[in-house]
Protein backbone atom coordinates (compact mmCIF):
# COMPACT_ATOMS: atom_id res chain seq x y z
CA UNK A 1 0.00 0.00 0.00
CA UNK A 2 1.01 3.52 -0.80
CA UNK A 3 -0.17 7.03 0.69
CA UNK A 4 -0.80 9.49 -1.15
CA UNK A 5 -3.08 12.39 -1.69
CA UNK A 6 -6.40 13.47 -2.94
CA UNK A 7 -6.38 16.67 -4.18
CA UNK A 8 -9.31 18.25 -2.68
CA UNK A 9 -7.16 18.41 0.49
CA UNK A 10 -5.31 21.34 -1.55
CA UNK A 11 -8.52 23.70 -1.88
CA UNK A 12 -7.02 26.04 0.90
CA UNK A 13 -4.64 26.95 -2.07
CA UNK A 14 -5.89 29.47 -4.77
CA UNK A 15 -7.20 27.40 -7.83
CA UNK A 16 -4.29 24.79 -7.50
CA UNK A 17 -2.72 23.05 -10.89
CA UNK A 18 -2.24 18.97 -11.05
CA UNK A 19 1.69 20.33 -11.50
CA UNK A 20 1.28 22.38 -8.14
CA UNK A 21 -0.55 19.01 -6.37
CA UNK A 22 2.13 17.00 -8.06
CA UNK A 23 5.33 19.36 -6.42
CA UNK A 24 3.57 19.34 -3.66
CA UNK A 25 2.80 15.86 -2.90
CA UNK A 26 6.68 15.67 -3.76
CA UNK A 27 7.83 17.75 -0.86
CA UNK A 28 5.43 15.94 1.79
CA UNK A 29 6.95 13.06 0.99
CA UNK A 30 3.75 11.37 -0.34
CA UNK A 31 3.56 8.37 -3.33
CA UNK A 32 0.73 9.52 -5.28
CA UNK A 33 -2.06 11.94 -6.29
CA UNK A 34 -5.26 11.45 -7.09
CA UNK A 35 -6.99 13.93 -9.46
CA UNK A 36 -10.22 15.35 -9.74
CA UNK A 37 -12.32 15.23 -12.55
CA UNK A 38 -10.95 14.68 -16.10
CA UNK A 39 -11.78 17.96 -16.92
CA UNK A 40 -10.45 19.67 -14.53
CA UNK A 41 -7.14 18.96 -15.69
CA UNK A 42 -8.18 19.52 -19.64
CA UNK A 43 -11.98 21.15 -19.98
CA UNK A 44 -11.14 19.78 -23.96
CA UNK A 45 -10.17 16.50 -22.78
CA UNK A 46 -6.15 17.25 -24.56
CA UNK A 47 -4.06 13.54 -24.88
CA UNK A 48 -1.49 16.16 -24.95
CA UNK A 49 -1.65 17.91 -21.81
CA UNK A 50 -2.92 15.28 -19.53
CA UNK A 51 0.05 13.21 -20.82
CA UNK A 52 2.11 15.80 -19.58
CA UNK A 53 0.51 15.19 -16.12
CA UNK A 54 0.73 11.68 -15.91
CA UNK A 55 4.63 11.93 -17.46
CA UNK A 56 5.35 14.23 -14.37
CA UNK A 57 4.07 11.55 -12.05
CA UNK A 58 5.63 8.87 -13.18
CA UNK A 59 9.13 10.66 -13.64
CA UNK A 60 8.57 11.21 -10.15
CA UNK A 61 7.18 7.91 -9.55
CA UNK A 62 4.22 8.61 -7.80
CA UNK A 63 0.76 6.36 -8.54
CA UNK A 64 -1.64 8.69 -10.67
CA UNK A 65 -5.58 8.51 -10.19
CA UNK A 66 -7.89 9.68 -12.25
CA UNK A 67 -11.92 11.30 -11.86
CA UNK A 68 -15.03 11.16 -14.14
CA UNK A 69 -17.89 13.19 -13.72
CA UNK A 70 -21.04 12.01 -12.29
CA UNK A 71 -23.26 9.39 -13.85
CA UNK A 72 -26.36 10.51 -11.95
CA UNK A 73 -28.28 12.23 -13.79
CA UNK A 74 -30.01 14.39 -11.32
CA UNK A 75 -26.48 15.42 -9.57
CA UNK A 76 -27.02 19.16 -7.59
CA UNK A 77 -31.07 18.21 -7.75
CA UNK A 78 -30.88 19.39 -11.33
CA UNK A 79 -32.00 16.63 -14.16
CA UNK A 80 -29.72 15.81 -17.20
CA UNK A 81 -30.21 13.82 -20.36
CA UNK A 82 -29.08 10.59 -19.76
CA UNK A 83 -27.79 10.39 -23.10
CA UNK A 84 -25.59 13.07 -22.82
CA UNK A 85 -24.62 11.73 -19.38
CA UNK A 86 -23.58 8.40 -21.26
CA UNK A 87 -21.80 10.20 -24.31
CA UNK A 88 -19.86 13.17 -21.85
CA UNK A 89 -18.76 9.98 -19.75
CA UNK A 90 -17.58 7.68 -22.48
CA UNK A 91 -15.72 10.63 -24.17
CA UNK A 92 -13.94 10.94 -20.97
CA UNK A 93 -13.41 7.21 -19.93
CA UNK A 94 -11.66 6.66 -23.42
CA UNK A 95 -9.11 10.05 -22.47
CA UNK A 96 -8.57 7.84 -18.67
CA UNK A 97 -7.72 4.97 -20.68
CA UNK A 98 -5.38 6.27 -23.21
CA UNK A 99 -3.60 7.57 -19.97
CA UNK A 100 -3.61 3.65 -18.71
CA UNK A 101 -6.21 5.14 -15.49
CA UNK A 102 -7.88 1.97 -15.51
CA UNK A 103 -9.33 2.58 -11.76
CA UNK A 104 -11.53 5.75 -11.75
CA UNK A 105 -12.81 7.34 -8.89
CA UNK A 106 -16.81 9.37 -9.41
CA UNK A 107 -19.33 10.70 -6.81
CA UNK A 108 -23.08 10.16 -6.99
CA UNK A 109 -24.54 13.57 -5.05
CA UNK A 110 -24.17 14.49 -1.50
CA UNK A 111 -26.37 14.94 1.49
CA UNK A 112 -28.87 17.04 -0.12
CA UNK A 113 -29.90 14.74 -2.80
CA UNK A 114 -30.55 12.01 -0.48
CA UNK A 115 -32.58 13.51 1.85
CA UNK A 116 -34.99 15.18 -0.80
CA UNK A 117 -38.25 13.75 -2.06
CA UNK A 118 -38.24 15.22 -5.94
CA UNK A 119 -37.23 12.81 -6.74
CA UNK A 120 -36.61 10.87 -4.23
CA UNK A 121 -33.25 9.28 -3.16
CA UNK A 122 -34.34 5.53 -4.80
CA UNK A 123 -34.86 7.40 -8.06
CA UNK A 124 -31.34 8.59 -7.80
CA UNK A 125 -29.49 5.28 -7.50
CA UNK A 126 -31.43 3.48 -9.70
CA UNK A 127 -31.08 6.39 -12.77
CA UNK A 128 -27.37 6.56 -11.31
CA UNK A 129 -27.43 2.10 -12.12
CA UNK A 130 -28.83 2.99 -15.32
CA UNK A 131 -26.23 4.93 -16.55
CA UNK A 132 -23.46 2.92 -15.55
CA UNK A 133 -25.01 -0.58 -17.18
CA UNK A 134 -25.14 1.78 -20.51
CA UNK A 135 -21.82 2.43 -19.86
CA UNK A 136 -20.50 -1.48 -19.76
CA UNK A 137 -19.53 -1.88 -23.01
CA UNK A 138 -17.28 1.54 -23.20
CA UNK A 139 -15.39 0.59 -19.66
CA UNK A 140 -15.32 -3.73 -20.80
CA UNK A 141 -13.30 -2.46 -24.12
CA UNK A 142 -10.88 0.36 -22.26
CA UNK A 143 -10.22 -2.02 -18.78
CA UNK A 144 -11.53 1.15 -16.96
CA UNK A 145 -14.01 0.44 -13.74
CA UNK A 146 -15.97 3.11 -12.38
CA UNK A 147 -15.31 3.32 -8.06
CA UNK A 148 -18.17 5.15 -6.50
CA UNK A 149 -17.42 6.68 -3.37
CA UNK A 150 -19.54 6.71 -0.19
CA UNK A 151 -19.46 10.62 -0.78
CA UNK A 152 -22.02 11.94 2.05
CA UNK A 153 -25.06 10.52 0.40
CA UNK A 154 -24.81 6.83 -0.18
CA UNK A 155 -23.92 4.02 2.14
CA UNK A 156 -21.75 1.35 1.58
CA UNK A 157 -24.85 -1.36 1.73
CA UNK A 158 -26.48 0.93 -1.51
CA UNK A 159 -22.90 0.83 -3.39
CA UNK A 160 -22.84 -2.82 -2.70
CA UNK A 161 -25.80 -3.41 -4.06
CA UNK A 162 -24.63 -1.20 -7.08
CA UNK A 163 -21.79 -2.77 -7.79
CA UNK A 164 -23.69 -6.56 -7.75
CA UNK A 165 -26.30 -4.59 -10.24
CA UNK A 166 -24.04 -3.19 -13.20
CA UNK A 167 -20.66 -5.71 -12.66
CA UNK A 168 -18.00 -6.02 -10.01
CA UNK A 169 -15.67 -6.10 -13.62
CA UNK A 170 -16.90 -2.04 -14.54
CA UNK A 171 -17.54 -1.02 -11.19
CA UNK A 172 -16.18 -0.94 -7.50
CA UNK A 173 -16.12 1.55 -4.39
CA UNK A 174 -13.93 4.45 -3.46
CA UNK A 175 -14.03 3.93 0.32
CA UNK A 176 -14.32 7.55 2.33
CA UNK A 177 -13.09 6.29 5.44
CA UNK A 178 -14.55 8.76 7.35
CA UNK A 179 -17.41 9.50 5.38
CA UNK A 180 -19.73 6.18 6.39
CA UNK A 181 -20.13 8.25 9.99
CA UNK A 182 -22.59 10.36 7.49
CA UNK A 183 -25.19 7.43 7.70
CA UNK A 184 -24.39 5.88 11.51
CA UNK A 185 -22.09 3.04 9.96
CA UNK A 186 -19.16 1.79 11.91
CA UNK A 187 -16.29 1.99 10.24
CA UNK A 188 -14.98 -1.05 10.36
CA UNK A 189 -18.60 -2.67 9.79
CA UNK A 190 -18.38 -0.33 6.52
CA UNK A 191 -14.62 -2.02 5.59
CA UNK A 192 -15.61 -5.16 5.82
CA UNK A 193 -18.70 -4.84 4.05
CA UNK A 194 -16.99 -3.04 0.92
CA UNK A 195 -13.20 -4.35 0.89
CA UNK A 196 -14.42 -7.12 -1.54
CA UNK A 197 -15.12 -4.05 -4.19
CA UNK A 198 -12.78 -1.10 -2.61
CA UNK A 199 -10.32 -0.26 -5.48
CA UNK A 200 -9.51 3.42 -4.41
CA UNK A 201 -9.56 5.23 -1.06
CA UNK A 202 -10.46 8.96 0.28
CA UNK A 203 -8.57 8.28 3.49
CA UNK A 204 -10.34 10.44 6.10
CA UNK A 205 -10.26 10.45 9.87
CA UNK A 206 -13.54 12.65 12.23
CA UNK A 207 -14.80 12.59 15.73
CA UNK A 208 -18.06 12.22 16.53
CA UNK A 209 -19.95 13.82 19.15
CA UNK A 210 -23.62 14.21 20.94
CA UNK A 211 -25.65 16.92 19.93
CA UNK A 212 -29.37 17.57 20.79
CA UNK A 213 -30.36 16.36 17.48
CA UNK A 214 -28.45 13.21 17.32
CA UNK A 215 -24.11 13.53 16.72
CA UNK A 216 -22.21 15.77 14.71
CA UNK A 217 -18.80 14.82 12.71
CA UNK A 218 -15.92 16.85 12.73
CA UNK A 219 -13.30 16.36 10.50
CA UNK A 220 -9.56 15.39 12.08
CA UNK A 221 -6.07 14.15 10.77
CA UNK A 222 -5.53 10.34 9.85
CA UNK A 223 -4.73 9.13 13.42
CA UNK A 224 -6.61 11.53 16.05
CA UNK A 225 -10.11 10.48 14.81
CA UNK A 226 -12.60 7.25 15.77
CA UNK A 227 -10.97 5.28 12.63
CA UNK A 228 -8.97 1.83 13.56
CA UNK A 229 -6.61 2.38 11.10
CA UNK A 230 -4.79 -0.90 11.70
CA UNK A 231 -7.97 -3.22 11.63
CA UNK A 232 -9.55 -1.49 8.55
CA UNK A 233 -6.14 -1.33 6.61
CA UNK A 234 -5.81 -4.81 7.48
CA UNK A 235 -9.49 -6.05 6.35
CA UNK A 236 -8.80 -3.60 2.73
CA UNK A 237 -5.27 -5.36 2.62
CA UNK A 238 -6.83 -8.57 2.32
CA UNK A 239 -8.66 -7.65 -0.97
CA UNK A 240 -5.92 -5.18 -2.59
CA UNK A 241 -2.66 -5.28 -1.06
CA UNK A 242 -1.36 -2.84 -3.50
CA UNK A 243 -4.55 -0.70 -2.28
CA UNK A 244 -3.20 3.33 -2.56
CA UNK A 245 -4.18 5.15 0.22
CA UNK A 246 -5.73 8.93 -0.94
CA UNK A 247 -5.56 11.36 2.15
CA UNK A 248 -8.44 13.55 1.61
CA UNK A 249 -8.31 16.24 4.33
CA UNK A 250 -10.22 18.86 5.37
CA UNK A 251 -12.59 20.44 8.41
CA UNK A 252 -16.27 21.32 8.49
CA UNK A 253 -18.77 19.81 10.86
CA UNK A 254 -22.21 17.98 10.01
CA UNK A 255 -24.71 17.07 12.21
CA UNK A 256 -26.66 13.58 11.89
CA UNK A 257 -30.09 13.58 13.23
CA UNK A 258 -30.15 10.04 14.50
CA UNK A 259 -32.94 10.74 17.24
CA UNK A 260 -35.33 11.82 14.20
CA UNK A 261 -37.50 8.89 12.97
CA UNK A 262 -37.59 10.62 9.59
CA UNK A 263 -33.66 10.00 9.11
CA UNK A 264 -33.87 6.80 10.45
CA UNK A 265 -36.34 5.42 8.15
CA UNK A 266 -33.77 7.06 5.06
CA UNK A 267 -31.26 4.65 6.50
CA UNK A 268 -33.07 1.46 6.52
CA UNK A 269 -30.10 -1.34 6.35
CA UNK A 270 -28.82 0.18 9.81
CA UNK A 271 -29.26 -2.60 12.59
CA UNK A 272 -29.37 -1.75 16.03
CA UNK A 273 -26.36 -3.45 16.55
CA UNK A 274 -24.32 -1.13 14.41
CA UNK A 275 -25.94 2.31 15.27
CA UNK A 276 -25.26 0.91 19.28
CA UNK A 277 -21.86 0.74 17.92
CA UNK A 278 -21.77 4.18 16.61
CA UNK A 279 -23.63 5.63 19.58
CA UNK A 280 -20.90 4.05 21.80
CA UNK A 281 -18.40 5.78 20.18
CA UNK A 282 -19.86 8.96 20.04
CA UNK A 283 -20.30 8.83 24.10
CA UNK A 284 -16.69 8.06 24.52
CA UNK A 285 -15.86 11.09 22.27
CA UNK A 286 -18.52 13.56 24.33
CA UNK A 287 -16.71 12.11 27.45
CA UNK A 288 -13.23 12.88 26.53
CA UNK A 289 -14.43 16.62 24.92
CA UNK A 290 -15.90 16.84 28.43
CA UNK A 291 -12.92 15.89 29.74
CA UNK A 292 -10.44 18.16 28.58
CA UNK A 293 -8.78 15.21 26.67
CA UNK A 294 -9.75 16.29 23.46
CA UNK A 295 -9.74 19.94 21.80
CA UNK A 296 -13.35 21.57 22.09
CA UNK A 297 -14.71 21.23 18.35
CA UNK A 298 -15.95 24.43 17.92
CA UNK A 299 -12.31 25.79 18.89
CA UNK A 300 -10.33 23.56 16.79
CA UNK A 301 -12.29 24.52 14.27
CA UNK A 302 -12.01 28.37 14.51
CA UNK A 303 -8.34 26.99 13.17
CA UNK A 304 -8.28 27.63 9.59
CA UNK A 305 -7.34 24.91 7.74
CA UNK A 306 -4.87 26.77 5.63
CA UNK A 307 -3.02 27.06 9.07
CA UNK A 308 -3.16 23.10 9.62
CA UNK A 309 -2.81 21.35 6.46
CA UNK A 310 0.60 20.84 6.32
CA UNK A 311 0.79 19.75 9.94
CA UNK A 312 -2.06 17.20 9.62
CA UNK A 313 -1.62 15.69 6.53
CA UNK A 314 2.27 15.20 7.80
CA UNK A 315 0.48 13.77 11.26
CA UNK A 316 -1.79 11.80 8.93
CA UNK A 317 1.05 10.13 6.34
CA UNK A 318 3.37 9.27 9.89
CA UNK A 319 0.34 7.75 11.32
CA UNK A 320 -0.61 5.52 8.22
CA UNK A 321 3.48 4.96 8.22
CA UNK A 322 3.60 3.42 11.19
CA UNK A 323 -0.17 1.25 10.98
CA UNK A 324 1.04 0.09 7.37
CA UNK A 325 4.56 -1.23 9.11
CA UNK A 326 3.21 -2.70 11.94
CA UNK A 327 0.37 -4.89 9.43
Amino acid sequence: MRIGLDQFTLHPYDNPDPFFAIQWVLEQKLQGVQFGGMRNLSANLDLGKLREIDAECARNGLYCLGSVSSPNPYIGLKERNPDDVVADLTEQIEAAAAMGWRELHTTMGGLDERLCTDPPWNQYRQATTDVLRRLRPVLKTNGCRINLEDHGDVTTFELVRMVQQVGPDVTGICLDTANVLCHAEDPLEAARRAAPYVHQTHIKDAIIYFTDNGYTRQGRPPGQGVIPWAEVLTTLAAFKPDLCLSIEDHKWQWEFRIFDADWLALHPDITPAELGKVCRTAWEVTQRIAQGKLPEPEAYEQIPFAEQIIERVRFGRDHLRDVLKAM
